[in-house]
């Protein structure tokens, strides 16, 4: 079911739903609060005092249910594509939170990661692996799926930062995908999600009272990257398999170039470090809200990059210069920062 056939009462439901969805985020957060699950400050953290974590279960907990009442508002009929998106999240997400109340070994929840991974993967396909190119898609998507899931957490470090920048990337899926007419299986979704951010974002930004935590970071990753694949899926989107990526260019950017650095000097990739673009502008004196409020300003660059792509008034060579511009500038930004504070050291 896509808007060109909706009916007023439909789309008012749909409104009441994403409302109540924000509500009850909100309402949750404050729960979650209660429960006391604190992350202590370390060495690594740029916070200096223990702060609840874990509001990525009232973001699970709005998406995993709101998801399906919006399907049926817009009587859509569950694809495969959207129930083993539902299973992997709801895995993901509460091995997480466990990971999160208990530590596990990164192997481990790698692991977690590449079974909710394939299990999205294989139902985004719609068949199973018969020959060698579908293998290749599979595992192609499973990477993809995986990458994201580490990317929105390794940037998750800083208030606000990636919970914004994740609600701003399903807001302007929902548009590109409303545009072309997809159906609810995709700008729903991606609207449900940016909803059960909305309720919990006031508890994470300016100030922290309440961290998403592993729970939240995975299950977004994993959402955006299903988003991105739904986008790849769609032939009226021009370069829709470049569209995701392009809106989160910064975040990307930062993991690659900092994962490509930690390898060159034969750093562990595995063990946790403050060496991300975002932390190294922290530690060299930028306020919290700035890094954070440039995120999402490039996030907003990336989709209006995307969404031009996609419209065909830029081609993608002209899309990925421009953005790669905006990043080098602020890689120029936070390299001359360190240099100039006294003891910093990257």
């Amino acid at each position: 079911m896509t808007l060109v056939h909706a009916d007023h009462g439909a789309a008012v439901l749909f409104a009441l739903l994403l409302g109540a969805g924000a509500a009850v985020a909100a309402m949750l957060s404050r729960r979650v609060i209660g429960l006391r699950v604190l992350d202590y400050p370390t060495g690594r953290s740029a916070h200096a005092r223990p702060v609840p974590k874990g509001g990525g279960l009232a973001i699970l907990a709005v998406f995993v249910t709101g998801v399906p009442l919006a399907q049926m508002i817009w009587h859509h009929a569950p694809t495969v594509a959207d129930k083993t998106l539902l299973a992997a999240t709801a895995w993901l997400g509460l091995f997480s939170w466990r990971d999160d109340m208990h530590p596990m070994p990164a192997l481990w929840k790698l692991g977690a990661q590449v079974l909710a991974a394939l299990l999205v993967a294989w139902g985004s396909l719609g068949v199973l692996p018969h020959d060698a190119a579908t293998w290749g898609m599979l595992l192609g998507r499973g990477v993809w799926l995986v990458v994201l899931c580490n990317a929105i957490n390794f940037m998750d470090g800083l208030d606000g930062l990636a919970a914004g920048c994740t609600l701003l990337a399903c807001v302007a899926t929902a548009m590109l995908c409303l545009h072309v007419h997809a159906g609810v299986g995709t700008w729903g979704t991606a609207l449900v999600m940016a909803a059960a951010i909305a309720g919990f974002l006031p508890f994470n930004f300016p100030n922290a009272r309440l961290f998403m935590g592993d729970v939240g970071s995975q299950c977004c990753g994993l959402v955006l990257g299903a988003l991105g694949l739904h986008m790849a899926d769609l032939p009226p989107l021009a370069h829709g398999w470049a569209l995701m990526p392009l809106m989160l260019s910064g975040l990307l950017a930062d993991v690659g170039a900092t994962l490509l650095r930690r390898a060159v000097l034969r750093r562990p990739l595995l063990r946790a470090h403050r060496e991300h673009f975002y932390q190294m502008a922290h530690r060299g004196g930028m306020r919290p809200t700035t890094i954070t409020l440039l995120a999402w300003a490039a996030t907003l660059c990336g989709a209006g990059a995307a969404s031009a792509l996609a419209g065909g008034v830029i081609g993608l060579p002209a899309a990925t210069g421009g953005l790669l511009a905006l990043q080098l500038t602020w890689a120029v930004v936070v390299i001359r920062r360190v240099r100039h504070m006294p003891g910093l050291r990257w």
